[in-house]
């Protein structure tokens, strides 16, 4: 599989990345959702590097939100 065109994820090693099968964003949306957080490409919308990121949570999401 190659990266998608419009994704911003470079966490290719994840294996809900789209380029890790054909399923497009499905998959990682859906492990997002199950475990409470927000798939990492919403936090690439707010921030400029999600490098060191731990927590996905929405709460952490908000926050950086509100800052901008």
């Amino acid at each position: 599989m190659s990266k998608l065109p419009f994704c911003p994820c470079t966490d290719t090693s994840c294996q809900f990345n789209p380029a890790n099968h054909d399923r497009g964003c499905d998959l990682c949306v859906e492990d997002s959702l199950k475990c409470g957080e927000i798939p990492k490409c919403f936090f690439l919308k707010v921030t400029d590097s999600i490098e060191g990121f731990e927590d996905w949570s929405f709460e952490h999401f908000a926050k950086l939100t509100l800052k901008q």
